[in-house]
Protein backbone atom coordinates (compact mmCIF):
# COMPACT_ATOMS: atom_id res chain seq x y z
CA UNK A 1 0.00 0.00 0.00
CA UNK A 2 1.30 3.49 -1.35
CA UNK A 3 2.22 5.67 1.75
CA UNK A 4 -0.33 8.94 1.58
CA UNK A 5 1.44 12.00 -0.27
CA UNK A 6 2.88 14.73 2.06
CA UNK A 7 3.91 18.19 0.26
CA UNK A 8 7.42 19.11 1.03
CA UNK A 9 7.93 22.25 2.40
CA UNK A 10 10.71 24.60 0.98
CA UNK A 11 12.27 26.16 3.83
CA UNK A 12 11.98 30.31 3.80
CA UNK A 13 13.55 33.35 5.23
CA UNK A 14 12.75 34.77 8.56
CA UNK A 15 12.11 38.57 8.87
CA UNK A 16 15.44 38.74 10.36
CA UNK A 17 17.64 36.78 8.09
CA UNK A 18 15.90 39.32 5.43
CA UNK A 19 17.18 42.12 6.91
CA UNK A 20 20.28 40.78 7.61
CA UNK A 21 20.82 40.36 3.99
CA UNK A 22 19.57 43.85 3.05
CA UNK A 23 21.97 45.67 5.93
CA UNK A 24 24.84 43.40 4.30
CA UNK A 25 23.97 44.76 0.66
CA UNK A 26 23.45 48.15 1.99
CA UNK A 27 27.07 48.71 3.52
CA UNK A 28 28.40 46.87 0.26
CA UNK A 29 26.93 50.04 -1.18
CA UNK A 30 28.11 52.10 1.21
CA UNK A 31 31.50 51.01 0.51
CA UNK A 32 31.57 50.63 -2.95
CA UNK A 33 29.81 53.97 -3.68
CA UNK A 34 32.85 56.51 -2.44
CA UNK A 35 35.37 53.90 -4.82
CA UNK A 36 32.99 54.62 -7.92
CA UNK A 37 32.83 57.72 -7.55
CA UNK A 38 36.71 58.27 -7.05
CA UNK A 39 37.06 57.00 -9.92
CA UNK A 40 34.89 58.98 -11.82
CA UNK A 41 36.34 62.22 -10.58
CA UNK A 42 39.75 60.69 -11.96
CA UNK A 43 38.81 60.51 -15.48
CA UNK A 44 37.02 63.91 -15.38
CA UNK A 45 40.32 64.94 -13.95
CA UNK A 46 41.77 63.52 -16.86
CA UNK A 47 40.05 64.65 -19.56
CA UNK A 48 40.41 68.27 -18.00
CA UNK A 49 44.29 67.93 -17.97
CA UNK A 50 43.71 66.54 -21.54
CA UNK A 51 41.64 69.83 -22.86
CA UNK A 52 44.03 72.02 -21.46
CA UNK A 53 47.29 69.80 -22.91
CA UNK A 54 44.98 70.29 -26.74
CA UNK A 55 45.37 74.06 -25.77
CA UNK A 56 48.94 74.13 -24.74
CA UNK A 57 49.79 72.57 -28.33
CA UNK A 58 47.28 75.17 -30.52
CA UNK A 59 48.74 77.95 -28.01
CA UNK A 60 52.58 76.53 -28.84
CA UNK A 61 51.77 76.59 -32.95
CA UNK A 62 49.50 79.69 -33.16
CA UNK A 63 53.66 81.12 -31.74
CA UNK A 64 54.91 79.00 -34.47
CA UNK A 65 52.86 80.73 -37.28
CA UNK A 66 52.70 84.02 -35.48
CA UNK A 67 55.72 84.27 -33.52
CA UNK A 68 54.13 85.53 -30.35
CA UNK A 69 51.10 83.70 -28.41
CA UNK A 70 47.15 85.14 -29.23
CA UNK A 71 46.45 88.58 -26.92
CA UNK A 72 44.29 88.05 -23.64
CA UNK A 73 41.60 90.28 -25.34
CA UNK A 74 41.44 92.67 -28.58
CA UNK A 75 40.21 96.01 -28.02
CA UNK A 76 40.66 99.48 -28.76
CA UNK A 77 40.51 102.41 -25.81
CA UNK A 78 39.09 105.08 -24.94
CA UNK A 79 42.13 107.36 -23.97
CA UNK A 80 39.90 109.59 -22.02
CA UNK A 81 39.38 106.93 -19.17
CA UNK A 82 43.04 107.28 -17.09
CA UNK A 83 41.71 105.37 -14.30
CA UNK A 84 39.84 101.60 -15.29
CA UNK A 85 39.61 101.18 -11.35
CA UNK A 86 37.73 104.56 -10.80
CA UNK A 87 34.32 102.64 -10.86
CA UNK A 88 32.25 106.33 -11.50
CA UNK A 89 34.31 106.62 -14.47
CA UNK A 90 33.57 103.05 -15.52
CA UNK A 91 29.73 103.46 -14.87
CA UNK A 92 29.65 105.83 -17.69
CA UNK A 93 31.66 103.32 -19.93
CA UNK A 94 34.48 100.68 -20.29
CA UNK A 95 37.64 102.01 -21.45
CA UNK A 96 37.36 98.89 -23.95
CA UNK A 97 36.26 100.04 -26.73
CA UNK A 98 35.83 96.51 -28.48
CA UNK A 99 36.01 94.28 -30.17
CA UNK A 100 36.74 92.01 -27.35
CA UNK A 101 37.48 88.82 -29.31
CA UNK A 102 40.11 86.65 -26.65
CA UNK A 103 42.95 83.99 -27.08
CA UNK A 104 40.29 81.19 -27.33
CA UNK A 105 38.49 82.60 -30.27
CA UNK A 106 42.08 83.11 -31.52
CA UNK A 107 43.14 79.53 -31.27
CA UNK A 108 40.22 77.94 -32.91
CA UNK A 109 42.32 76.86 -36.19
CA UNK A 110 44.96 75.28 -33.94
CA UNK A 111 42.04 73.20 -32.45
CA UNK A 112 40.49 71.99 -35.43
CA UNK A 113 37.73 74.50 -35.54
CA UNK A 114 38.51 76.63 -38.87
CA UNK A 115 34.85 76.49 -39.84
CA UNK A 116 33.88 78.05 -36.47
CA UNK A 117 36.76 80.66 -36.56
CA UNK A 118 35.98 81.37 -40.03
CA UNK A 119 32.42 82.29 -38.95
CA UNK A 120 33.95 85.18 -37.03
CA UNK A 121 33.62 88.82 -37.73
CA UNK A 122 36.37 89.60 -35.97
CA UNK A 123 35.43 93.15 -36.49
CA UNK A 124 32.15 93.57 -34.24
CA UNK A 125 32.04 92.29 -31.15
CA UNK A 126 30.65 89.49 -29.45
CA UNK A 127 27.15 91.11 -29.31
CA UNK A 128 26.16 91.40 -32.54
CA UNK A 129 24.06 88.87 -34.25
CA UNK A 130 26.19 88.16 -37.10
CA UNK A 131 28.66 86.42 -34.76
CA UNK A 132 25.86 84.45 -32.78
CA UNK A 133 27.10 81.28 -34.94
CA UNK A 134 30.61 81.39 -32.90
CA UNK A 135 29.74 82.83 -29.29
CA UNK A 136 26.77 80.67 -28.72
CA UNK A 137 28.86 77.80 -29.45
CA UNK A 138 29.96 75.32 -26.74
CA UNK A 139 33.04 73.51 -27.40
CA UNK A 140 33.98 70.04 -24.78
CA UNK A 141 37.57 71.26 -25.23
CA UNK A 142 36.56 74.62 -23.10
CA UNK A 143 34.70 72.63 -20.59
CA UNK A 144 35.67 70.48 -17.25
CA UNK A 145 33.38 67.38 -16.94
CA UNK A 146 33.57 67.99 -13.56
CA UNK A 147 31.31 71.24 -13.44
CA UNK A 148 27.80 71.03 -14.56
CA UNK A 149 26.41 73.87 -15.60
CA UNK A 150 24.28 76.15 -18.43
CA UNK A 151 25.33 75.97 -21.77
CA UNK A 152 24.62 79.67 -22.22
CA UNK A 153 26.24 82.20 -19.61
CA UNK A 154 24.87 85.66 -19.44
CA UNK A 155 26.38 89.08 -19.42
CA UNK A 156 25.09 91.58 -17.14
CA UNK A 157 24.51 95.49 -18.06
CA UNK A 158 24.53 96.46 -14.50
CA UNK A 159 27.83 98.42 -12.90
CA UNK A 160 28.32 98.21 -9.54
CA UNK A 161 26.87 101.33 -6.75
CA UNK A 162 30.30 103.24 -6.44
CA UNK A 163 28.99 104.44 -2.86
CA UNK A 164 27.64 101.02 -1.82
CA UNK A 165 29.47 98.07 -3.97
CA UNK A 166 28.49 95.15 -1.96
CA UNK A 167 24.90 95.87 -2.73
CA UNK A 168 25.48 94.34 -6.27
CA UNK A 169 22.54 92.90 -7.44
CA UNK A 170 22.87 92.75 -10.78
CA UNK A 171 20.22 91.59 -13.37
CA UNK A 172 19.50 92.86 -16.46
CA UNK A 173 21.03 90.12 -19.00
CA UNK A 174 22.69 92.55 -22.04
CA UNK A 175 24.19 89.35 -23.60
CA UNK A 176 24.79 85.75 -23.71
CA UNK A 177 27.92 83.82 -24.76
CA UNK A 178 28.85 79.79 -24.79
CA UNK A 179 30.29 78.73 -21.48
CA UNK A 180 33.81 78.32 -20.48
CA UNK A 181 36.09 76.76 -17.40
CA UNK A 182 39.24 78.54 -18.64
CA UNK A 183 41.07 81.60 -17.56
CA UNK A 184 44.19 83.15 -18.85
CA UNK A 185 46.85 84.14 -16.34
CA UNK A 186 47.10 88.00 -16.74
CA UNK A 187 49.24 88.39 -13.66
CA UNK A 188 49.13 90.25 -10.17
CA UNK A 189 46.23 91.83 -8.76
CA UNK A 190 43.44 93.58 -9.90
CA UNK A 191 42.86 93.19 -13.95
CA UNK A 192 41.51 96.58 -14.18
CA UNK A 193 45.20 98.07 -13.01
CA UNK A 194 47.76 98.35 -15.59
CA UNK A 195 45.00 98.55 -17.85
CA UNK A 196 44.81 102.55 -19.24
CA UNK A 197 46.27 103.73 -22.01
CA UNK A 198 49.39 103.37 -20.47
CA UNK A 199 49.44 99.71 -18.42
CA UNK A 200 53.06 100.14 -16.44
CA UNK A 201 51.64 103.65 -14.97
CA UNK A 202 49.84 102.68 -12.07
CA UNK A 203 47.97 105.84 -10.43
CA UNK A 204 48.11 106.49 -6.63
CA UNK A 205 45.11 104.71 -4.91
CA UNK A 206 44.68 101.82 -7.48
CA UNK A 207 44.58 98.70 -6.49
CA UNK A 208 48.15 96.76 -7.62
CA UNK A 209 47.68 95.15 -10.79
CA UNK A 210 50.04 94.26 -13.12
CA UNK A 211 49.98 92.47 -16.46
CA UNK A 212 53.09 90.52 -15.96
CA UNK A 213 51.03 87.15 -17.19
CA UNK A 214 50.84 85.73 -20.59
CA UNK A 215 47.45 87.41 -21.35
CA UNK A 216 45.85 90.43 -20.82
CA UNK A 217 44.74 93.10 -23.47
CA UNK A 218 46.39 92.95 -26.62
CA UNK A 219 49.28 91.26 -25.06
CA UNK A 220 51.99 89.99 -28.04
CA UNK A 221 54.23 87.72 -25.39
CA UNK A 222 56.85 85.88 -27.20
CA UNK A 223 58.56 82.71 -25.37
CA UNK A 224 61.62 84.86 -25.30
CA UNK A 225 59.98 87.09 -22.88
CA UNK A 226 59.67 84.56 -20.19
CA UNK A 227 62.45 85.05 -18.93
CA UNK A 228 61.22 83.16 -15.44
CA UNK A 229 60.85 79.84 -17.54
CA UNK A 230 58.01 78.74 -19.46
CA UNK A 231 58.00 75.35 -17.60
CA UNK A 232 57.77 78.18 -14.26
CA UNK A 233 54.78 80.30 -15.47
CA UNK A 234 51.31 79.72 -15.56
CA UNK A 235 49.58 80.31 -19.01
CA UNK A 236 45.93 78.70 -18.29
CA UNK A 237 43.84 77.64 -15.69
CA UNK A 238 40.24 76.46 -14.34
CA UNK A 239 37.18 78.34 -13.31
CA UNK A 240 34.37 76.66 -12.03
CA UNK A 241 31.25 77.88 -12.34
CA UNK A 242 30.48 78.44 -9.06
CA UNK A 243 32.77 81.18 -8.45
CA UNK A 244 31.87 82.77 -11.26
CA UNK A 245 30.68 82.38 -15.37
CA UNK A 246 33.52 81.67 -17.77
CA UNK A 247 33.18 82.27 -21.79
CA UNK A 248 36.04 81.02 -24.46
CA UNK A 249 35.07 83.78 -26.91
CA UNK A 250 35.45 87.49 -26.27
CA UNK A 251 35.17 89.66 -23.39
CA UNK A 252 31.81 91.75 -23.54
CA UNK A 253 31.80 95.25 -24.42
CA UNK A 254 30.40 97.13 -21.40
CA UNK A 255 29.27 93.91 -19.58
CA UNK A 256 29.76 93.35 -16.25
CA UNK A 257 30.45 90.12 -14.82
CA UNK A 258 29.18 89.24 -11.04
CA UNK A 259 29.21 86.37 -8.49
CA UNK A 260 27.14 83.18 -9.72
CA UNK A 261 23.61 83.15 -8.24
CA UNK A 262 22.90 80.45 -5.67
CA UNK A 263 19.82 79.40 -8.26
CA UNK A 264 22.28 78.57 -10.85
CA UNK A 265 24.60 76.47 -9.17
CA UNK A 266 26.70 79.70 -6.82
CA UNK A 267 28.31 78.82 -4.11
CA UNK A 268 26.94 82.34 -2.44
CA UNK A 269 30.51 82.27 -0.34
CA UNK A 270 32.83 84.49 -2.37
CA UNK A 271 33.44 88.37 -2.68
CA UNK A 272 29.94 89.93 -4.45
CA UNK A 273 31.66 92.65 -5.99
CA UNK A 274 31.64 92.94 -9.48
CA UNK A 275 33.80 93.01 -12.13
CA UNK A 276 33.75 94.11 -15.99
CA UNK A 277 33.64 90.92 -18.35
CA UNK A 278 37.61 91.43 -18.83
CA UNK A 279 37.64 88.96 -15.99
CA UNK A 280 35.22 86.09 -18.33
CA UNK A 281 39.00 85.16 -20.09
CA UNK A 282 41.65 86.24 -17.60
CA UNK A 283 42.36 85.85 -13.95
CA UNK A 284 45.17 86.85 -11.85
CA UNK A 285 46.59 86.18 -8.78
CA UNK A 286 44.29 88.12 -6.80
CA UNK A 287 46.68 89.97 -4.02
CA UNK A 288 43.52 92.08 -1.76
CA UNK A 289 42.35 90.02 0.84
CA UNK A 290 45.89 88.81 0.96
CA UNK A 291 47.27 86.42 -1.93
CA UNK A 292 44.57 84.38 -3.08
CA UNK A 293 45.74 81.06 -3.74
CA UNK A 294 43.69 78.66 -5.84
CA UNK A 295 40.37 77.50 -3.86
CA UNK A 296 40.86 80.44 -1.68
CA UNK A 297 38.13 80.79 0.70
CA UNK A 298 38.54 84.87 0.05
CA UNK A 299 38.00 84.29 -3.51
CA UNK A 300 36.77 87.21 -5.71
CA UNK A 301 34.67 86.44 -8.71
CA UNK A 302 37.72 86.68 -11.23
CA UNK A 303 40.32 84.16 -9.38
CA UNK A 304 40.60 79.94 -9.91
CA UNK A 305 38.31 77.71 -8.82
CA UNK A 306 38.27 73.94 -9.89
CA UNK A 307 35.17 71.26 -8.64
CA UNK A 308 38.15 68.78 -8.51
CA UNK A 309 39.36 68.01 -4.71
CA UNK A 310 42.06 69.39 -3.55
CA UNK A 311 43.27 72.09 -6.24
CA UNK A 312 43.05 73.14 -9.59
CA UNK A 313 44.83 71.82 -13.11
CA UNK A 314 47.02 74.27 -14.77
CA UNK A 315 48.14 74.64 -18.16
CA UNK A 316 51.85 76.19 -17.98
CA UNK A 317 53.57 77.61 -20.68
CA UNK A 318 55.78 74.81 -21.99
CA UNK A 319 52.97 72.96 -22.89
CA UNK A 320 52.69 70.82 -18.96
CA UNK A 321 49.77 70.91 -17.20
CA UNK A 322 50.13 70.67 -13.22
CA UNK A 323 47.62 70.31 -10.31
CA UNK A 324 48.52 72.83 -7.83
CA UNK A 325 46.81 72.16 -4.69
CA UNK A 326 45.15 74.37 -2.47
CA UNK A 327 48.05 74.24 -0.20
CA UNK A 328 50.24 75.92 -2.33
CA UNK A 329 52.43 78.43 -0.90
CA UNK A 330 51.35 82.26 -1.98
CA UNK A 331 54.62 82.75 -2.53
CA UNK A 332 55.52 80.07 -5.27
CA UNK A 333 51.76 81.07 -6.71
CA UNK A 334 52.34 84.81 -7.09
CA UNK A 335 56.20 83.53 -8.90
CA UNK A 336 54.02 81.44 -11.19
CA UNK A 337 51.54 84.04 -12.33
CA UNK A 338 54.25 86.09 -13.88
CA UNK A 339 56.18 85.62 -16.49
CA UNK A 340 59.60 87.58 -16.22
CA UNK A 341 59.95 88.50 -12.13
CA UNK A 342 63.22 86.93 -12.05
CA UNK A 343 61.74 84.67 -8.77
CA UNK A 344 63.41 81.21 -8.20
CA UNK A 345 61.12 78.77 -7.02
CA UNK A 346 61.63 74.34 -7.24
CA UNK A 347 58.84 72.23 -8.34
CA UNK A 348 58.47 70.85 -4.81
CA UNK A 349 57.59 74.49 -4.13
CA UNK A 350 53.87 73.26 -5.74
Amino acid sequence: MRAPFQRRVSPGFTLIELLVVIAIIAVLIALLLPAVQAAREAARRASCVNNLKQMGVALHNYHESMNVFPPGYVSAINPTILDPCNQDQEAGGSIDLGPGWAWGSMILPQLDQTPLYNSVNFSLSVAYPANNTCSTTLLSVYICPSDDAPSLVPVLANPPDPANPGSYSGSQVVDTVARGNYVGMFGLGEICAGSGPNPNAILPGDPIGIPAGIFYRNSAIRIAAVTDGTSNTIAVGERSHNLSFVTWTARSINGWLGKTPTSQGGSDRFNPSPEECWTQVLGPAGLEDGTRTPDDPEAHVEDYWSMHPGGVNFLFTDGSVHFLKQSISPIAWRALATRAFGEVISADSY
